[in-house]
C-alpha cells in the first residue's frame, strides 16, 4: 500500500476539500489491512497529513484544532467510524514508542488495553510481563483495572474496596454466631449427616480464611 502524504492541513485556513479526498481514498484503501500494520499505517498517516505529527494536538481538547480532522470524520464517503479512526491512531502512535519487537509480538486487543495506562514506562512493563506469561487480553484488563485508585465517592467520601467491604459482612456475621458452648450444644443435637456437613463446611471456611490471611502477608 502506498500514497504520497499531502502536507499537514493548517486548521487556521478553509477546509480544503481536496484534502479531504485524497484522505478519505487513502483511509479507505488502508483499513483493508490488519492487526497493527492497519493501526500504524494510518497512524502515522493521520497525524502526519492533519496534525503535523503532533500527537498532543491530536489529543487535545481545544475546539479550535483538529477542524480539518473532524471534517474528515464528518465525510459520509469515509468507510471507518470516528471512535474507531481515534483509536487506530492511539495505538499506532503507542506502538511506536514501544520497542518494535515488543509491539510487533501483541495482539491489536492487548494494544487497546493498554491506552489505559498514562506512564510510558509503566506501559512497557505491562506489555513486557503480558508477553512473557501470555496473558490474556482480560488478564491484562483486569491487572490495569486493579492498579487504578478507587473514583471518589460522589458525596466526598472514598469508596470503600471490596476487600473491605467483603471483610466487614464476615465480621457482622462473626457478630451474630453462637458463641462457642451454645454452638456445641446445638450442634450435638443435628442428625450425623448434618454434622458432617457442617463440619465440612467450617473446614472450607478456615482453609479460605488461612489462604487470604497468607495473601494478606505480614502486618
Amino acid at each position: 500500500m502506498s500514497a504520497q502524504t499531502p502536507p499537514p492541513a493548517s486548521d487556521l485556513a478553509p477546509i480544503d476539500v481536496t484534502l479531504l479526498d485524497g484522505a478519505v481514498r487513502y483511509l479507505n484503501r488502508a483499513i483493508l489491512a490488519s492487526g497493527l500494520h492497519l493501526a500504524t499505517t494510518i497512524s502515522e498517516y493521520t497525524l502526519t497529513t492533519f496534525f503535523a505529527d503532533d500527537f498532543a494536538a491530536f489529543s487535545s481538547k481545544d475546539p479550535h484544532k483538529g477542524a480539518s480532522f473532524r471534517a474528515l470524520c464528518a465525510r459520509e464517503d469515509l468507510q471507518i467510524g470516528e471512535q474507531t479512526l481515534r483509536n487506530l491512531v492511539r495505538v499506532g502512535h503507542q506502538a511506536r514508542h514501544l520497542p518494535a519487537d515488543l509491539a510487533e509480538s501483541l495482539s491489536l486487543s492487548h494494544h487497546r488495553a493498554l491506552l489505559a495506562v498514562d506512564n510510558p514506562q509503566h506501559k512497557q512493563h505491562l506489555a513486557r510481563t503480558a508477553l512473557q506469561h501470555d496473558w490474556s487480553v482480560e488478564q491484562l484488563q483486569q491487572t490495569i483495572a486493579a492498579e487504578k485508585p478507587l473514583p471518589p465517592h460522589p458525596l466526598g467520601r472514598p469508596k470503600m474496596a471490596p476487600v473491605m467491604k467483603w471483610l466487614g459482612g464476615m465480621q457482622r456475621a462473626a457478630g451474630k454466631a453462637a458463641d462457642a458452648p451454645t454452638f456445641a450444644a446445638d450442634f450435638a443435637k443435628l442428625p450425623a449427616e448434618d454434622r458432617a456437613k457442617v463440619a465440612a463446611d467450617l473446614q472450607a471456611l478456615k482453609a479460605t480464611l488461612e489462604a487470604l490471611l497468607a495473601a494478606a502477608g505480614p502486618a
